[in-house]
């Protein structure tokens, strides 16, 4: 994660990359997000990217704590046809405002590591998944922030130790109803009540799935995931250009 200024100029500055007007940095990059603001980021659209027509935006960014009707605060656009590249090199894609200002652009660069860059087309900083150690299960997916212009990084954990344990411990009882619901739901199928069938099988338990970005070893929280593809981006010092990006790539991240 420690990488030299002169590094980060250099990729910023390769063939390809969006070049558009320079905007005025600061030490975190530039356009902090307010004091708290949340944020609504949904994935189906993310996830058949390949399907949306072209000229529209594959996700829109939204408003959704109170008092805000879901106005839009930024739009994802998927280029059609990238490849599908799994959870650890997503397709790239780009960011851009209300008003069709762009305001970054995301690259994967291969296992877990996604570069980002401004509107401008400097880097802004670089967001990191990984898989988690392979025992004990399960393995936690770890996610992590680095500003490029100076600032501590942000660390996240998905789901607490203890959300995990009840997880594993239910797990086996979950399965045994799982089965029993899909039954029913042939059932349904058989007798042409496709609604009911639907019904049936309709019913899955989530994983553990809150997850907090802060500095490591620091009591702020940055950005806080509970559930509802909602974010709560609590910290002034954090340009939302990058919280955007890692809403992103984290709710794509889910089932």
């Amino acid at each position: 994660m420690n990488h030299s200024s002169q590094e980060w100029a250099s990729q910023a500055q390769q063939p390809g990359q969006p070049q558009y007007p320079p905007q005025t940095p600061n030490p975190y990059g530039q356009a902090h997000a307010p004091a708290e603001t949340v944020i609504a980021v949904p994935n189906k659209r993310l996830h058949k990217y390949d399907k949306v027509k072209p000229g529209e935006q594959t996700a829109t960014i939204r408003q959704a704590g109170p008092g805000t009707n879901g106005e839009p605060l930024a739009y994802v656009h998927v280029p059609q046809d990238s490849p599908k590249g799994g959870r650890q090199a997503r397709p790239p894609f780009t960011v851009s405002g209300p008003n069709g200002e762009p305001l970054s652009s995301v690259r994967s660069v291969g296992d877990g590591v996604y570069e980002v860059y401004g509107g401008d087309g400097a880097p802004i900083g670089r967001i990191t998944r990984r898989g988690g150690r392979t025992l004990p299960w399960p393995r936690r997916v770890h996610w992590s922030v680095q500003p490029a212009q100076g600032g501590e990084p942000l660390a996240a954990e998905v789901g607490t130790r203890k959300a995990w344990t009840v997880f594993v411990l239910i797990s086996p009882l979950y399965f045994v109803c799982w089965a029993v619901m899909a039954a029913q739901g042939a059932i349904w199928l058989l007798l042409g009540e496709k609604d009911e069938a639907k019904k049936e099988a309709a019913w899955e338990m989530e994983p553990p799935t809150w997850t907090r970005w802060r500095q490591p070893g620091g009591p702020e929280t940055a950005i806080e995931y509970q559930t509802g593809r909602k974010y709560r981006l609590t910290s002034p010092r954090l340009d939302h250009r990058l919280a955007y990006a890692q809403a992103v790539l984290h709710v794509w991240d889910r089932a």
